[in-house]
């Protein structure tokens, strides 16, 4: 599959990566989804992970534009490609930075709301509706506001709308993958 670039692209691997982890995730048993070890995360964690990141973009994606420029201020170059991005961000992953420097996007952290019995079925119902939440704020910019407005980012800094994406998809994909290991399939 090629790099995506467009706004549709980038809508329809959200959207992939999106169902894939759900599909994947209702496959497993419940030791699956939730058996780990300190050296190795769970499903579960996975998800956790993907959710604590996801979630504060798919609310920020919808600022209206202005108050995105005033907090962040508008990208003075152009947007970086999808390979570009992957190779900032795996150097700084090269250079030691990891997700458990950031408390904000650490599994531990993941609180529930009182009276959540079914884990699983809340964490699924949270993902869903936060990609559906992103995907739609994605898809409400045009492409110039991709590539003008900003956001920070703990590794990269301040990148583009765009860019954020990018690496959305990146990481989403990267667990992916992960959760798919954990669970065995």
């Amino acid at each position: 599959m090629s790099d995506p670039q467009t706004q549709n692209e980038i809508i329809q691997r959200l959207e992939t990566i999106s169902h894939g982890v759900t599909n994947n995730l209702r496959q497993l048993s419940d030791r699956q989804f939730s058996d780990g070890t300190e050296s190795e995360w769970s499903a579960e964690s996975y998800l956790k992970h993907l959710l604590l990141s996801i979630k504060p973009l798919a609310k920020a994606i919808h600022f209206p534009a202005d108050q995105l420029q005033s907090m962040f201020g508008l990208s003075e170059q152009p947007s970086r490609s999808y390979s570009e991005v992957v190779a900032a961000y795996k150097k700084r992953l090269d250079e030691g930075i990891r997700a458990e420097d950031f408390s904000p996007v650490t599994p531990v952290t993941y609180r529930f709301p009182d009276g959540v019995t079914d884990t699983r079925g809340y964490l699924l119902q949270s993902w869903d509706e936060s990609n559906a939440k992103l995907i739609d704020g994605a898809a409400r910019r045009s492409e110039a506001e991709l590539d003008r407005l900003q956001l920070p980012h703990p590794a990269l800094g301040t990148i583009t709308l765009r860019e954020i994406l990018f690496f959305t998809i990146f990481h989403n994909d990267l667990h992916w993958h992960d959760i798919q290991h954990a669970g065995g399939l």
